[in-house]
């Protein structure tokens, strides 16, 4: 399969990450509310340097446990969540990921901002699609790029969110609502 992938342009490269990438977090996000009832926050994160996605998730009760009744970089900032960084996806995103961390630094000009957008598109799709229920003040969102600043939270909030949570996002980062 990662010879197959080698022979892919770029944008038949980020297509099948997108593909795959749908499957992935479909399936992961689904095993999770079997799992559990108090699914609250969902994210995708990625280092600039692309040498893996993962996945991200926090629990109301993990909140409550840690603050009860407040809201601020645990709610939002997926490296505060309990399960950052302990789950990752499966082979075939891993393989494509592999191959897209490559053309980044190699000769290839595949921009971090073109494969962030690619994943982007998905969880836009996926909400679409309702994997993630309702926009509510009690669900969300997002994506981060490792080791950046929270701006790509703040805009994928406002995409993937309902108003009221993306204000308090903004809010959180100290971002005028």
């Amino acid at each position: 399969m990662f010879a197959e992938i080698k022979h892919l342009d770029n944008t038949e490269l980020l297509t099948k990450l997108q593909n795959a990438l749908r499957v992935a977090i479909s399936s992961h996000f689904a095993e999770l509310t079997r799992q559990f009832d108090d699914v609250c926050g969902y994210a995708v994160c990625a280092p600039a340097t692309f040498e893996h996605v993962f996945p991200a998730y926090q629990l109301t009760s993990e909140l409550e446990a840690n603050a009860p009744g407040s809201v601020g970089l645990a709610t939002y900032f997926p490296p505060e969540w309990q399960s950052f960084g302990t789950i990752l996806f499966d082979d075939s995103v891993n393989s494509l990921v592999s191959e897209i961390a490559n053309r980044c630094w190699g000769d290839d000009n595949l921009e971090s901002n073109m494969i962030y957008d690619a994943m982007l598109d998905v969880l836009i799709d996926l909400k679409r699609d309702g994997l993630f229920g309702e926009r509510a003040i009690n669900r969300f969102v997002t994506m981060w790029d490792v080791g950046g600043d929270e701006s790509m939270i703040i805009a994928a909030s406002e995409k993937l969110n309902s108003p009221d949570v993306h204000t308090c996002v903004r809010s959180t980062f100290g971002r005028n609502a």
